[in-house]
């Protein structure tokens, strides 16, 4: 079992490191199409994911989450929302873990359902989205396991019009990602 913690500032490197420097980013970054050479690099990392995501200013807007192990002797990953970009009651996750070790245990899983279920108790979110390369079937098996379903993308229902344009073909360009959403 696994509880979820609020990630503080000094844990934002960490989530960068075990973003982009660990063998679970080897296997998200050859999906991606990234090498070594073409990694962010940390400055760009703080340019993205903001001080509110890791100090809880505004929670309307996001936030980053420790995946911790119940007995709090181990973390196992991040997980976060963003909202600042989407319609109100929307939320966009994504998640990442420390070691591929921890991968296909049902930790994605479980993170998920617990995130989604303290959003839509504390702060009234109904909807929530989340966006893979369509080549990470783990990630999709994963988030499918956690009630999410396939759906194609109108952006205009999700998206706040000032962002449509930037967030219409989602990371990996157009049709590269599985759109997957789920409603309470």
């Amino acid at each position: 079992m696994i509880e979820l913690t609020e990630a503080k500032i000094e844990d934002r490197k960490k989530a960068y490191n075990w973003l982009f420097h660990s063998d679970f980013s080897e296997f998200i970054m050859n999906l991606e199409g990234f090498t070594k050479d073409t990694i962010p690099a940390y400055e760009e990392f703080c340019n993205e994911y903001w001080d509110f995501f890791f100090d809880g200013t505004q929670p309307e807007n996001g936030r980053c989450y420790k995946i911790r192990t119940s007995d709090n002797k181990e973390e196992l990953g991040f997980i976060y929302y963003t909202a600042f970009h989407v319609k109100e009651g929307i939320a966009e996750l994504d998640i990442w873990l420390k070691s591929l070790d921890y991968a296909g245990k049902g930790t994605g899983t479980e993170a998920i359902n617990l995130l989604v279920n303290k959003l839509n108790k504390e702060l009234g979110f109904h909807t929530f989205f989340m966006r893979p390369s369509r080549q990470n079937t783990r990630a999709v098996n994963a988030y499918t396991r956690a009630g999410f379903k396939e759906t194609r993308l109108v952006a205009e229902d999700y998206y706040k019009p000032e962002f449509i344009e930037e967030y219409r073909k989602g990371d990996y360009g157009e049709g590269k990602d599985v759109f997957l959403v789920k409603k309470l």
